[in-house]
């Protein structure tokens, strides 16, 4: 009985030792440690690694911690192209030569469009002394209607126009996107004569939900800067 008991208690902490040196062994496998230039095609990009943002803009160096299974998650973005995810493992073949470059695509939204302060926001026109009003809402009118002739509303009485949307379509390698702007005017002060004029910037990738747009249609800007230059104060 003695012998049994003892029996079983050498089975159990062999069985102890075998876990715990299993425990030990896989607690202290070694790490992979590999120094990292991480480009960008084009560079210039923001990356974040697991999250956090990169000190610096690609190219930059990073050394990369590796257990057995672990990955990293890039996230690159810059102004002009379609943001890019990368799951990155220490069997990515680029890392034997110490790199890893993430292509991105330019996006044809960005191409077709241009920055203008109105996008999105107010701006003014503090209209020249030597219009009247009348004058100036026409001159206004034509101005729009010369780029864009299809009117959604019109009010002279409140000096209000608003176009209907200029809607674009784009195919991409992420899918189907959607581009709209729409012009809006309005008088805000007889005496001085102030204008105000707003271009409002839209994308959706399914057309029902819209999202804001920082940047609004060439002909768009066209007609704004047509505006500030025919009504604006000399």
């Amino acid at each position: 009985m003695a012998k049994t008991i003892l029996d079983g208690l050498v089975k159990n902490s062999t069985c102890f030792v075998v876990l715990l040196s299993g425990f030990l062994l896989s607690s202290c496998a070694p790490k992979t440690f590999i120094e990292t230039t991480i480009n960008t095609s084009p560079n210039g990009a923001r990356v974040f690694i697991n999250g956090s943002e990169s000190l610096q803009p690609s190219p930059f160096q990073y050394t990369f911690e590796f257990d057995d299974n672990q990955e990293y998650e890039l996230f690159v973005q810059k102004e002009g192209y379609f943001e890019e995810e990368f799951i990155l493992s220490k069997d990515v073949p680029s890392l034997a030569q110490g790199e890893v470059t993430i292509p991105l695509s330019k996006s044809p939204l960005w191409e077709a469009t241009t920055f203008s302060p109105a996008t999105n926001s107010w701006i003014q026109v503090l209209v020249d002394n030597s219009f009247t009003e009348k004058v100036a809402w026409q001159t206004l009118l034509d101005t729009v209607i010369k780029h864009s002739p299809d009117l959604k509303e019109l009010n002279y009485q409140s000096g209000y126009l608003q176009t209907h949307y200029t809607v674009k379509k784009f195919d991409t390698k992420n899918g189907e996107f959607l581009l709209r702007c729409q012009l809006t005017a309005a008088l805000v002060s007889s005496k001085p004569l102030i204008y105000r004029i707003k271009d409002l910037a839209e994308w959706s990738g399914n057309g029902v939900q819209w999202h804001s747009y920082n940047r609004i249609f060439f002909e768009h800007d066209d007609i704004i800067k047509e505006i500030q230059d025919r009504l604006g104060s000399k």
